[in-house]
């Protein structure tokens, strides 16, 4: 099947089973094709990846419920709204940009649960945003429990996803585990293993950035810092408390803002890399604060193993 396709630079779609979504759409060339396709026609919706600076060709065919012209917030003239319906997930061969409008080519369904069932599972992202997520295990570090929570696009209401992984990987690979399902889900609506692992080496890299970075400039404030978010982990936590407590205490000597500001965050990061016994080597120390400070770990996994991570949670948070 060949239709008309949307893409959606935030990977917010639909759910595929019913989901009810609308937008603005300001490009003339994406206005011109939703005019062209008309309400009840189909269209696929899937996402611009801006981490890869590509179209990734997993999304939702959907029907146009509605299409209408309304003044735009602020006073800043009309814009072209629409509402979509989903109705099933699916997969695009390959585009074509047309005079008419981008072309989805060789569109087909995809069936998720029978994609697990022949043992190659996804967490859907569509008709959902995740937020943020927290890894939990007892203490022996078995029973590894992972939660992304997030809420619907269409009600607002509150969901999650839960992994029991068991002893299935060690508790710093699975913190990093559910940072990068909140990342792959995020960039494309979709976890799958590779999304999954590609996700887990951006996310390392730029964790790593923030350390050396953080230590080399005295700017503690950037640790943990990456594209899909905050890592709530000891070292940015300490990081947060002791340049709060550094600037009070600075303000308090009677030292400017910008001096206060500065000599907090040049004490808040000596203050850490000793207690966590991070060196100030350049290169070494962004692993140690990576290991040590932030509980992650960057060794790259297996496919084999990250399907049976995938696994271990629902297909989305309706499952």
């Amino acid at each position: 099947m060949d239709v008309f396709a949307l893409p959606i630079v935030n990977a917010v779609l639909p759910r595929p089973d019913g989901g009810v979504l609308q937008g603005v759409f300001l490009d003339p060339y994406f206005s011109k094709m939703l005019l062209n396709t008309g309400i009840g026609g189909e269209i696929f919706i899937f996402p611009i990846s801006m981490e890869d600076g590509g179209l990734y060709p997993v999304g939702v065919l959907a029907r146009i419920e509605d299409i209408w012209k309304d003044a735009l917030p602020g006073g800043n003239g009309t814009g072209l709204f629409a509402r979509v319906m989903g109705r099933e997930s699916c997969r695009a061969k390959n585009f074509d940009f047309t005079d008419e409008g981008l072309v989805a080519y060789g569109v087909e369904e995809l069936d998720f649960q029978k994609m697990r069932n022949q043992g190659y599972p996804v967490i859907c992202g569509a008709g959902w945003y995740p937020r943020g997520g927290y890894t939990t295990f007892d203490s022996d570090r078995k029973n590894i429990e992972i939660t992304v929570y997030g809420f619907e696009y269409e009600t607002g209401r509150d969901v999650a996803i839960v992994g029991r992984l068991g002893g299935e990987i060690e508790p710093e690979k699975a913190h990093t585990v559910e940072h990068a399902i909140i990342r792959s889900l995020k960039n494309y609506a979709i976890c799958t293993p590779k999304t999954l692992r590609e996700s887990m080496r951006k996310e390392t890299e730029e964790l790593k950035w923030s350390v050396e970075v953080g230590i080399a400039k005295k700017l503690p404030e950037v640790f943990g810092v990456t594209r899909s978010g905050i890592c709530g982990n000891p070292l940015t936590q300490m990081a947060s408390y002791y340049l709060t407590e550094e600037f009070k205490n600075q303000i308090k000597r009677g030292a400017s803002l910008i001096d206060s500001i500065n000599e907090a965050r040049s004490k808040t990061v000596s203050r850490i890399t000793k207690e966590m016994d991070i060196t100030s080597q350049p290169g070494l120390r962004q692993y140690q604060g990576l290991k040590k400070g932030m509980f992650h770990d960057d060794t790259p996994e297996e496919l084999s193993i990250l399907k049976r991570v995938i696994m271990k949670f629902p297909q989305d948070p309706w499952h």
